[in-house]
């Protein structure tokens, strides 16, 4: 294919042997801290938490997708994907915002699943402690290898998990509101 000004660029696949494209997006994000953290937005109080002064996003958000496409898409299994990331890499913006959506979606599928276990927004850690969701996780890892890095960044964060919950499962709060 002959890469002119033009050119559009085709649907960009993230899934079973494209998987590798969310594999790379997932590792740049593991080993860009900072810009992971500006990018899902740093809250003041994880920021406490961890000791840390808060990150803010100082460059646009663009400008850390950027960064991200070219480590997918640069050395692409496809060299058409290769060569139309060459000639239009500002094109291959939305579709890691996609892809982004799209993990957020996913992975709130698979949380409000654990929800229902009482799983509530336990770590990673707890989880795999735990007899009772140790097998789950193994499960579900399987089907979305991505999920625990997800997890480790998204759990507390409302904004990208809707089935944040800071409840306790064994809290009775029918009985607590029946006391008034």
């Amino acid at each position: 294919m002959k890469v002119t000004p033009n050119t559009k660029i085709p649907a960009i696949y993230w899934e079973k042997r494209y998987s590798a494209r969310t594999s790379r997006l997932i590792e740049w994000c593991k080993a860009n801290d900072e810009a992971r953290i500006k990018l899902f937005s740093d809250s003041a109080k994880d920021a406490k938490e961890e000791g840390r002064p808060r990150q803010q996003m100082s460059t646009q958000k663009k400008n850390h997708i950027q960064q991200l496409a070219a480590a997918i898409f640069t050395n692409d299994e496809d060299p058409t994907i290769r060569a139309l990331y060459e000639e239009h890499p500002l094109s291959f913006i939305k579709p890691v915002e996609s892809q982004f959506f799209r993990l957020r979606k996913k992975y709130n599928a698979v949380n409000k699943g654990l929800g229902q276990t009482g799983a509530g927004v336990k770590s990673v850690e707890e989880l795999d402690a735990d007899p009772c969701t140790k097998n789950l996780v193994a499960q579900l890892l399987l089907q979305f290898p991505w999920w625990s890095d997800l997890h480790g960044w998204w759990r507390m964060n409302p904004s990208y998990n809707t089935a944040f919950s800071t409840a306790d499962p064994g809290q009775d709060f029918a009985s607590k509101a029946l006391e008034f």
